[in-house]
């Protein structure tokens, strides 16, 4: 698994320097609280479902890509934070395994 991965916002926040678009006019053509689209940038609020649709038709490209960088700064946190107490957890093949052993006796 990725050891980093950037915020969403992070990426938003270049592509808006790139072409002298300000969060608060982005968040305005696209319809949404200007807090919204400023906490996106500032890594704060996570990208869901409907930023994800608006953020697509706005730059016309699949909104998935969004939701996938959403996704992957989850999973690395996740990971971050409650991997090592998670890798810990019984697996569904160690308990199958166990109960396929014939009981000695």
């Amino acid at each position: 698994m990725l050891k980093h991965a950037a915020h969403p916002g992070e990426i938003l926040k270049q592509e808006l320097a790139e072409i002298g678009v300000t969060p608060t006019e982005l968040a305005r053509q696209i319809g949404v609280p200007a807090n919204r689209v400023s906490q996106i940038v500032n890594g704060k609020h996570s990208i869901n479902g409907d930023t994800a649709l608006r953020l697509g038709h706005w730059f016309d490209m699949n909104p998935q890509f969004w939701m996938n960088l959403q996704a992957q700064f989850d999973l690395v946190t996740a990971d971050r934070d409650a991997g090592d107490a998670i890798k810990a957890l019984p697996k569904a093949a160690t308990i199958a395994a166990k109960a396929e052993r014939p009981a000695s006796g």
